[in-house]
């Protein structure tokens, strides 16, 4: 088996394979053009926080992730993810890319493996439509609402953290 991450071209279906790398500097310093954060903000900045970008083999960034060790050392938290603009369905009506959030949080999973956590991760869910689509599409289980009216918390693990993850292994 061989792990392979691949987003899909939402116009015609066709896969298209993507490397996970370590973000640089100039990859944080595009989201000043066009994207929804800017990943040169100071909560990114989070020496923490371990940023990677998802890029094709032509070096087009599709989406960034920032990962760390949750404050308790069991899984790995997702502190952001975001697609490139023409892929983020909360800035563009048609997207150029689908399946990009499902392929950064298979990739938290896979580092929550490597750093010995099982798969386990966390993340929060933005709005009230990611909530539900998470729950409902990834079998995420809502674990802690922090803050009274702020970001919900969700865990993968287990059965729904392995069909994610599978879905990348061939």
């Amino acid at each position: 088996m061989r792990l392979q991450y691949f987003v899909t071209k939402a116009d015609s279906g066709e896969q298209v394979l993507i490397a996970m790398e370590p973000a640089m500097k100039n990859d944080l310093e595009a989201t000043k053009n066009g994207w929804q954060s800017d990943w040169t903000s100071d909560f990114i900045s989070d020496p923490r926080l371990e940023k990677y970008a998802a890029k094709t083999e032509a070096g087009e960034i599709v989406a960034l992730g920032a990962y760390r060790e949750d404050d308790h050392g069991i899984s790995v938290f997702i502190a952001d993810i975001e697609a490139q603009p023409e892929s983020n369905p909360t800035l563009t009506k048609k997207r150029r890319y689908a399946g990009v959030g499902r392929m950064m949080i298979a990739y938290g999973i896979q580092l929550s493996i490597d750093s010995g956590h099982g798969g386990v991760v966390t993340f929060a869910a933005k709005t009230d439509e990611l909530y539900e689509h998470y729950v409902n599409d990834f079998h995420a289980v809502p674990i802690f609402q922090p803050f009274p009216g702020g970001p919900k918390l969700l865990m993968l693990a287990d059965e729904g953290a392995q069909e994610i993850f599978g879905a990348y292994l061939f």
